[in-house]
């Protein structure tokens, strides 16, 4: 049963997220599903590293939208890139146990160099937008707010290429598999305890 309150359906992580981060109501009703359902969904479900990513997409989220959804000519002239970077991963904090355990499985693998491999494919995974054209998928004509020509670093993709090579996509490939693998199991626990209301 969905709540009625919620006019926009969301998404299993949506839900894990919001339930984790913000929730001030963990009582269980029967009648509908809230947060504890998804947080009691969550806690059944195997995958811990599927949990642990999808808290941290949630953290990610919560932290770096508002960054760039200010006057960019405005917080280009304040912005210090290095302290905002260290200032944006502090407040991450699900992101040690997303690398340590991702590094993890990059080294058991066999794979080269498996700690910045670890790092490099995180970030992507976080935000694969292309830092030339900010995602646009065009360049801007220099002195004008006009798009130009398609991005030559992105094709037009609005994407960044994917870090090292076939190693960085077998590892973004796995990060996508577990949060997959963790949504499906969380959907069919929160189903079945919906079909017994």
């Amino acid at each position: 049963m969905t709540d009625p309150t919620n006019n926009h359906h969301r998404t299993v992580e949506e839900a894990y997220t919001r339930a984790g981060a913000s929730s001030s109501n963990l009582k269980v009703d029967p009648d509908r599903r809230g947060d504890a359902d998804v947080l009691i969904a969550a806690g059944w479900s195997p995958g811990m590293l599927g949990g642990a990513l999808m808290r941290l997409r949630g953290e990610w989220d919560s932290v770096a939208a508002p960054r760039f959804t200010q006057d960019s000519s405005a917080h280009q002239r304040r912005s210090h890139p290095e302290a905002d970077a260290v200032q944006l991963l502090s407040r991450l904090r699900s992101l040690a146990q997303v690398l340590e355990a991702v590094e993890r499985w990059a080294a058991a693998k066999g794979l080269a160099d498996a700690r910045t491999l670890a790092r490099t494919s995180v970030c992507y995974w976080l935000d694969p937008t292309c830092r030339t054209c900010m995602g646009r998928g065009n360049a801007l004509v220099p002195g004008t707010p006009m798009l130009g020509r398609v991005c030559k670093a992105c094709g037009g993709s609005r994407k960044a290429r994917e870090p090292m090579g076939q190693d960085g996509r077998r590892m973004l490939n796995m990060l996508d598999d577990c949060v997959s693998r963790r949504n499906q199991s969380m959907k069919k626990r929160l189903h079945a305890s919906t079909d017994r209301v």
